[in-house]
């Protein structure tokens, strides 16, 4: 089965990135905390927002299952009986 590896990382702190907290902008990804921290240097809740997205992605980057970590999916049984 293969693997999921999310989207990408910042390219600024190479923290991963998941769905909803990131910003393409010329080419280059940022997380949402370096994008508010790019764009409005003052905001008070940069590191805030940092943590949520670390938490965010320790919790959506878990990976698909294998065959030597886990059951294969219920799918069509084979016609052989070997």
């Amino acid at each position: 089965m293969s693997r999921f590896h999310g989207f990408r990382t910042c390219n600024i702190c190479d923290e991963g990135c998941t769905p909803g907290n990131f910003v393409d902008h010329q080419g280059k990804r940022f997380c949402t905390a370096c994008w508010i921290e790019r764009e409005n240097p003052k905001h008070e809740a940069v590191e805030e927002i940092r943590a949520a997205n670390r938490e965010a992605a320790a919790k959506w980057k878990r990976q698909k299952y294998s065959r030597t970590e886990g059951p294969l999916p219920t799918g069509p049984m084979s016609s052989r009986k070997d």
